[in-house]
């Protein structure tokens, strides 16, 4: 668990099925709440092949369009991530690779905790060898 907390937005800023972009200490987010409320934050880039999320999605579109449920999807290639670093998806046709198939963390994703009306966020979890 996080030893240290800071405060990241207001609460009321990230309602369910919302996805928001944050730098935070120079890194890239994506923060954002699932549908049934769990707040999650990783990486903007993605551990596939680095392509920055957001620039995937079709012109008109929202961040929004990247949450199916509970997971958010890369639109370069569709594969599916948990918000926790795990890969939970990847369409047939495509090579799994064996730290997915492990079940293994592939991202980095950011602790985060909802007290008082604010979301905080802790010390990254780091990919682990």
């Amino acid at each position: 668990m996080a030893a240290e907390w800071k405060e990241l937005l207001p609460a009321s800023d990230l309602r369910p099925g919302n996805v928001l972009e944050i730098s935070h200490e120079g890194v890239d987010l994506l923060v954002f709440r699932t549908q049934s409320g769990t707040l999650r934050a990783m990486d903007a880039y993605c551990p596939h092949m680095r392509n920055y999320i957001p620039n995937g999605i079709r012109e008109g579109q929202g961040l929004g369009s990247l949450l199916d449920g509970e997971e958010l999807i890369c639109p370069f290639h569709n594969w599916r991530f948990d918000g926790l670093g795990r890969c939970t998806g990847i369409p047939s046709g495509q090579r799994v690779p064996s730290r997915i198939a492990a079940g293994k963390r592939i991202g980095t994703s950011w602790p985060l905790r909802e007290t008082l009306g604010v979301i905080q966020i802790g010390a990254p979890t780091k990919i682990s060898a």
